[in-house]
């Protein structure tokens, strides 16, 4: 587990930019969401101009998450510079292999324009003659690039200075091999990850088999999520949002649509409610304006010192705002995913129930579309605000507010549970209580803690004697990190941090008890 806690090290900075596009596209909604105009509106072209800026540089950031992710990878102390160009070379060389030789008879979002790679094939002998296009491998193709580099830039350091290339330095040597091994790698994705693409538009075409169905949605929803998390939605949302497999309809004058989202808006259009179309986007509202925000609340009241609330207090609010304006469940996820596992699963399931329970009660609402699939936050508080006072759907809002309130509580009382109870020793094996007293010793001895602290995924202790601290034992206990703070020394446990303090303030309780 300290393994995968150590995973936030890498994904800190990239979230963090992904915090960051959640807020600018939010900021650009105020002024580009066109249900926002009834409440205000300008005609000023800069200010149009600026907000369609800001919008395009949030999805820049979200459509290339991964490739912040590659760079922070790469970045260590020491030939930084080095590490990050061999693995920027490896990640084009491997997007340029899957480009040229994967198979281009896949549905088009299983492809990707990124960086504006693209291949015209006319004058290529033996290719078809079209344009080509990169594979679509989201997170799993930035990891697989950015480990593969490590690997290498390691092997380049044990380069000598004899043989047959010794003319060739050690970082053009990391260089070349790169390119050997990301070229390598993409013909392994080129031949592979087609299957398994294949194998998502089976369930796909299972979901749309009977959308009316509440465990169809179910499974959308889970696998929305998923796919989401690791930057590969659009396939799922450009299917559903805006194909045959998300339902069609054929209005008065013969124009058929289809897609739930295009559904929607056509309908809308003819200033008619959409009754039944929407169904994939609905949840999203009790997500983002209700339950997001009760986990964010709960998360805030994990953190035990005062001083460090204070210091957080601001980004909780500002996440919950954005989570009502366009939604922060993106970066809230891969947190998730990271520093409690457990949780995140509880969210996926709870969301697949959301996705069926909506369809079973007839609830259904869409939003104003705009942007791409990628970067799309559907749910936002302005596009549920719209229909309020619309009579049509009363009892479409009703439902929402409903399971709104009851998502609110489950995603705080969820929370809370799982930080004070279910993170360390789910089973009762134990191990809570070999934790417990392997920090109490590597902290040299309840007498030792002046003061403890804990916060969402790490302890501060503050300590008589500096000198009593075996850091060493730390790691063997888990922890992902230990560094020196102002409030006394970090020790980064995850999720189970909050147990730990409690435990151990707990038995100091119960020393000082004895002692008095």
């Amino acid at each position: 587990m300290r393994r995968w806690h150590s995973f936030l090290e890498i994904f800190q900075f990239p979230l963090k930019l992904l915090f960051i596009a959640c807020v600018m596209v939010s900021i650009s909604s105020l002024f580009l969401n066109s249900n926002v105009g009834v409440y205000w509106s300008t005609e000023n072209t800069i200010v149009l101009q600026v907000a369609y800026f800001v919008r395009s540089v949030g999805n820049l950031i979200i459509t290339n998450f991964p490739f912040f992710v590659l760079v922070k990878m790469m970045a260590r102390k020491g030939s930084q510079a080095v590490q990050n160009e061999v693995g920027i070379i490896g990640y084009f060389v491997f997007l340029m292999t899957t480009m040229y030789f994967s198979v281009q008879t896949l549905p088009s979002m299983a492809y990707s324009s990124l960086f504006g790679l693209s291949l015209t094939t006319a004058k290529i002998p033996g290719m078809s003659g079209s344009v080509q296009y990169p594979l679509q491998t989201g997170l799993f193709g930035a990891l697989a690039v950015g480990f593969l580099a490590r690997w290498v830039y390691r092997r380049s350091r044990f380069k000598t200075q004899y043989g047959f290339f010794s003319f060739v330095d050690k970082n053009s040597y990391a260089i070349l091999m790169m390119m050997v091994c990301s070229f390598i790698l993409g013909l392994i994705f080129s031949f592979i990850w087609p299957l398994g693409i294949e194998m998502l538009y089976d369930v796909f075409d299972f979901i749309a088999s009977d959308i009316n169905n509440p465990m169809n949605l179910f499974v959308y929803g889970i696998l929305d999520r998923l796919l989401s998390v690791f930057n590969l939605g659009g396939m799922i949302r450009y299917g559903f949002w805006f194909t045959e497999l998300g339902g069609s309809w054929i209005d008065l004058a013969g124009a058929t649509y289809v897609g739930d989202v295009s559904i929607w808006a056509a309908q809308v259009a003819r200033s008619t409610f959409p009754m039944g179309y929407g169904r994939f986007i609905t949840p999203y509202y009790i997500l983002n304006l209700f339950a997001v925000p009760g986990m964010l609340i709960s998360l805030y009241t994990l953190f035990t010192d005062k001083i460090e609330r204070r210091r957080y207090r601001l980004f909780f609010v500002l996440a919950v705002l954005i989570s009502l304006l366009a939604g922060t469940l993106l970066p809230l996820e891969i947190f998730l995913l990271i520093m409690a596992p457990m949780l995140f699963l509880i969210h996926l399931l709870i969301t697949g129930c959301l996705f069926g329970l909506c369809q079973a009660m007839n609830i259904s609402l869409g939003f104003s579309y705009s942007g791409n699939t990628v970067a799309a936050m559907p749910g936002n508080l302005f596009d549920l605000l719209i229909y309020v006072r619309t009579p049509e759907a009363a009892s479409v809002v009703t439902g929402i507010f409903v399971l709104g309130l009851a998502g609110f509580l489950i995603y705080f009382l969820m929370t809370r549970l799982y930080y004070n109870v279910l993170a360390v020793d789910l089973f009762n094996t134990g191990l809570t209580k070999k934790k417990v007293e392997g920090f109490i010793l590597a902290v040299g001895g309840l007498e030792n803690i002046k003061m403890i602290n804990a916060s969402i995924f790490r302890l501060t202790v503050q300590v008589q004697d500096a000198n009593l601290i075996n850091f060493d034992h730390f790691q063997r206990l888990g922890a992902s990190k230990v560094f020196e703070v102002k409030a006394g020394y970090a020790i980064q446990f995850g999720a189970g941090s909050t147990i730990l303090k409690n435990q151990i303030s707990r038995r100091m309780k119960e020393a000082k008890r004895k002692v008095n």
